[in-house]
């Protein structure tokens, strides 16, 4: 699939952003934070969250497409995503009227924040999930992912212990992940053969090729990034995302300072996962131009 800057950006900060909005609700409703953190970094999630939001729309080909796709919650995971990222963002604003006016938290809001915004997270992931069409996409790891994802960066900035234990498993998970996008097809009988109706084991090619020229599934669809360059970009994730910022933690426990320079390596390192997230994945449609 082509991977968008667009697209990356959206999944990124947006991810963060809720991530960080969900663990803020979650130390609410323990008690585990003051008010002025609870507003500062409840400030910085939403912003993290809008600007996510608004790159997303860079992706549009018809800018005014966007406010349509609030109407289509019932089968739109898209949709489901606006309408819950809108609804988390002003209970958020709310929460922090309310703190900022009373001096206090409502320590059951902070639960209902938290699932929420998890919530959110979770259909930006279906949007991919559900593809059928692109098996490394088709399966409880991609939620897993982008829900750990977002966890991480939230726990660095607000916890310690707790987000050694996420990273762990996340870093389990993208392993975990690169395995079943390099499976690719292997485990699925599809292929150029069972589109025209033959058996999956039979051979079928094309004698020409499928177009003379570039066209919209070819940009969209259809993205081959090296193998080599590949395995480079894997490390350098891996080491970014994961092991330099464990590493940090453990040496440096509760400094503030060292977890924004954390949080720098580590959102680096998801940008370039979330960059092979795309370049690796393959559309079915791929068969089509083999």
């Amino acid at each position: 699939m082509h991977p968008a800057p667009s697209i990356i950006l959206f999944t990124v900060l947006s991810g963060f952003g809720f991530g960080l909005l969900s663990i803020i609700g979650l130390l609410q409703f323990f008690s585990q934070i003051s008010i002025f953190d609870l507003i500062a970094f409840s400030v910085l999630g939403i912003i993290f969250s809008t600007v996510g939001l608004v790159s997303s729309f860079f992706h549009l080909a018809n800018k005014k497409n966007a406010i349509k796709s609030l109407s289509q919650w019932q089968t739109s995971w898209l949709s489901r995503e606006a309408i819950s990222s809108i609804f988390c963002l002003l209970l958020v604003c709310g929460n922090i009227g309310w703190v900022f006016l009373q001096n206090m938290y409502i320590k059951e809001l902070g639960i209902v924040l938290f699932f929420l915004a998890l919530f959110t997270i979770f259909t930006t992931s279906m949007i991919y999930a559900q593809l059928k069409t692109v098996p490394s996409w088709n399966n409880i790891l991609t939620p897993s992912l982008f829900i750990f994802a977002a966890l991480a960066g939230g726990a660095i900035l607000l916890t310690n212990n707790a987000s050694l234990v996420i990273l762990l498993v996340f870093g389990t998970l993208q392993i975990l992940f690169w395995y079943i996008t390099d499976q690719g097809f292997n485990d699925k009988k599809t292929s150029i053969g069972t589109a025209l109706g033959f058996d999956a084991n039979e051979e079928i090619r094309p004698f020409d090729a499928a177009h003379t020229n570039r066209n919209y599934l070819l940009n969209e669809m259809v993205y081959k990034v090296g193998r080599k360059h590949s395995i480079k970009l894997r490390y350098i994730s891996f080491f970014m995302a994961f092991v330099f910022p464990m590493s940090l933690i453990l040496i440096f426990p509760g400094e503030f300072g060292v977890s924004i320079l954390v949080i720098f390596l580590h959102l680096i390192g998801v940008y370039f996962s979330r960059w092979l997230f795309f370049a690796e994945a393959k559309h079915s449609v791929s068969f089509y131009y083999e």
